[in-house]
């Protein structure tokens, strides 16, 4: 057993289980060993998982290599980032693993949201010439972000659905038709029509039912109280006595309220979605537009998650751990989404997914803004999260992808 052997089963082993845990012990029986012989390959956990980073790193690394020339040979930025996001999407789609190594520790870390970037430029100064190949993109969130998490989030419900069940790796055609479908994306984004986003007064409707913190205030004490324990702990970690000491009430009362911890932790999860639901249903109800309907349900949700940073949290839970399991969307989401005059060649999978696609992209950048910034806690001074200006280029990048990017920007 060499420690190559050990980095690669630790990929699988913890990964299997969404690295719930990181257990020697489990992994030293998978490798059919003592956990002592693992101890004389690594002095201990953090040393392990430390050489896993740098295996991922050294792989990814391998991996774009060799693009690095073809994308730089390219004319525009927009061309760039389109090989770019093929060659992310492939990679992720051929290394489940590596997926779920990437969103659970490294981008699932509430504390960081990417790798170290001491140890990426120390071991690998590429990324940071790959990265000077597009323009300074100072507001928040970068084009550049955007199409990353968009190729991540495509190669994450490719294997949801390639792996469901049982392992069978997926042929190079499915590959290929993976890579050609996000990259439709990436370019159009829903493929609205340019003129009309263009003409949509912003200021108009950002003044259209905007947040009324008495809205989004926690409902009900209870699951205010269980909220706010997981976000604190996580959903593995949290017990029934944090709860219980948050709520001020004892072990047994909170089981009065709910049968198991899994009961609390759904009850919690679709109060929330009912409250964002309702939220979204008034504000986009204000406009017969399509195009006006979906940046009032955008802004609808930003302002809620802004308030409610502990929901926040909890829905980014869902979003990296939830790999094995259809994600929670409220029907009024789908709903508008499935009304959407789509005008791409990738209408039946945007049709599928498009509110997930959504979702997944807006938590993201959401929980990047949390991590970034110490969170206010007191009432008058909410954490900061995205503005205005923020949604606006988000929005952009839904309906029109990368290409509405060419050309001057109207309203930033």
């Amino acid at each position: 057993m060499t420690q190559d052997d050990i980095i690669r089963a630790a990929f699988t082993v913890w990964g299997e289980d969404l690295y719930r845990t990181t257990d020697l012990s489990k992994l030293a029986k998978a490798l059919g060993v003592t956990k002592a012989a693992l101890y004389r390959h690594f002095p201990g956990k953090t040393s392990l998982l430390k050489a896993m980073e740098s295996r991922f790193l050294k792989d990814y690394t391998a991996w774009f290599k060799p693009r690095i020339e073809e994308i730089r040979r390219l004319e525009t930025w927009q061309d760039r980032l389109f090989l770019a996001s093929r060659a992310l999407t492939g990679y992720f789609a051929r290394h489940f693993d590596y997926l779920v190594y990437c969103l659970v520790r490294l981008h699932g870390n509430k504390k960081r949201y990417t790798l170290d970037m001491e140890t990426v430029e120390r071991q690998e100064p590429f990324f940071t010439e790959f990265v000077s190949m597009f323009p300074p993109d100072q507001s928040y969130p970068s084009v550049l972000v955007m199409v990353s998490i968009t190729s991540i989030f495509e190669a994450a419900l490719f294997c949801k659905r390639r792996y469901a069940g049982s392992f069978s790796p997926p042929a190079e055609e499915e590959i290929l038709s993976l890579v050609e479908s996000t990259g439709e994306k990436i370019r159009r984004g829903l493929g609205f029509d340019r003129e009309i986003v263009d003409s949509l007064l912003y200021d108009r409707l950002e003044a259209l039912g905007g947040p009324d913190r008495r809205r989004f205030a926690p409902g009900d004490p209870l699951l205010a109280a269980a909220a706010k324990a997981i976000a604190e702990a996580g959903i593995w970690k949290v017990s029934m006595e944090t709860v219980a000491k948050c709520s001020g009430l004892s072990k047994s009362g909170l089981y009065f309220h709910f049968k198991s911890k899994e009961d609390m932790f759904a009850q919690l999860i679709m109060t929330e979605f009912e409250r964002i639901a309702a939220i979204v249903t008034a504000r986009s109800s204000l406009s017969a537009k399509q195009e006006e309907r979906l940046y009032l349900t955008l802004l609808s949700i930003v302002d809620y998650l802004n308030l409610r940073p502990e929901i926040l949290i909890l829905l980014d839970w869902l979003r990296i751990r939830r790999l094995k399991i259809k994600l929670f969307v409220p029907e009024v989401l789908n709903g508008i989404f499935a009304g959407l005059n789509f005008k791409t060649p990738a209408s039946e999978s945007l049709q599928e997914n498009a509110a997930q696609w959504v979702l997944f992209l807006l938590v993201a950048l959401l929980m990047r803004c949390l991590r970034r910034q110490p969170a206010a806690e007191t009432e008058e001074a909410p954490a900061a999260g995205m503005d205005d200006r923020s949604v606006r280029k988000l929005y952009r990048f839904i309906t029109l992808g990368v290409e509405g990017w060419q050309g001057p920007v109207p309203g930033f």
